[in-house]
């Protein structure tokens, strides 16, 4: 469902006359929608959108939602992984959120900000887990609040096509979440209806997931493994369930060695959040010409 904000609380939050606010979205710049009385109202995504194509200011963020900006908001991708780090293991949750956005806000694509900031900061605070440097809690604690702060994320989307829908998780075993909510997330931000079902999906599950709503792209996160052959097994039964609703799949993670992906299945393996944006955008381009 869409998060709908009035024309007088987007004026407010970007410090700008509702008549002017109002006569982009009859230019068509913003979305607008009508309540059941005629309304109008304002899907969040949207308006996020447009101040982000922009670079327009956001002067009252909290009546978006949205975390105050720092006054030097651009602050590049290798500092903003390297304050992203140092505010997880801080247990500063409200400036790894701020920092994100400051970064979405600066048009940094979300699967840039999911490779470099996100998963570097956490490769970091891995190697210092390691090391002795930090402590475990404080590792689980980081994935807890980036979970959050990729939740918030996803309501800066406009909606998605849907007409082009994609699901994808983690198979039993697996519960490494964080990874296939960016894989959603960076889905949505290139367009498509993209949906995780979530971690530790008994493969049969996932079948009927594929059955049920026809996807035309599926992803499966591999971060572990128990049996491989086990694994490879169930992994056919996706393959073929994805081939018969004609349905693209990506597969990724590091616990998918080499080896395995020679006896499995799949369309692309990728080893990036980019690599998948990509893909996820050639899948679309090829379609939209099968369909013209």
């Amino acid at each position: 469902m869409k998060e709908l904000l009035s024309p007088k609380q987007v004026a407010r939050a970007i410090g700008v006359s509702e008549s002017s606010l109002k006569r982009w979205c009859d230019l068509g710049l913003i979305e607008t929608v009508r309540t059941a009385g005629g309304h109008r109202k304002l899907p969040i995504g949207d308006v996020i959108r447009f101040l982000r194509e922009r670079k327009h200011d956001i002067i009252c963020p909290e009546v978006l939602g949205m975390p105050v900006r720092s006054p030097q908001s651009e602050i590049g991708l290798q500092k903003g992984r390297m304050s992203f780090t140092e505010a997880l293991l801080d247990g500063n949750e409200t400036l790894a959120w701020r920092i994100v956005f400051d970064l979405y806000m600066a048009k940094h694509s979300i699967s840039v900000i999911c490779d470099e900031v996100i998963c570097g900061g956490f490769e970091e605070i891995t190697n210092r887990v390691t090391c002795g440097t930090a402590d475990v809690y404080q590792e689980r604690r980081s994935c807890q609040f980036t979970q959050r702060i990729l939740y918030e994320l996803r309501r800066a989307q406009p909606e998605p096509d849907s007409a082009w829908k994609a699901c994808g998780g983690t198979l039993d075993g697996d519960a490494c979440s964080l990874l296939t909510n960016m894989a959603e997330l960076v889905l949505r931000h290139a367009g498509w209806d993209a949906v995780s079902l979530g971690v530790s999906i008994p493969p049969a599950s996932m079948v009927r997931a594929i059955i049920d709503t026809k996807p035309r792209l599926v992803w499966v996160c591999v971060s572990h493994i128990e049996d491989c052959e086990k694994f490879v097994r169930e992994f056919k039964q996706l393959s073929d369930a994805a081939e018969a609703a004609g349905a693209a799949i990506a597969v990724g993670g590091h616990a998918l060695t080499v080896e395995l992906r020679k006896q499995i299945r799949f369309c692309c393996y990728c080893d990036t959040m980019q690599h998948l944006e990509s893909f996820a955008k050639t899948v679309r381009q090829l379609g939209a010409l099968l369909m013209s």
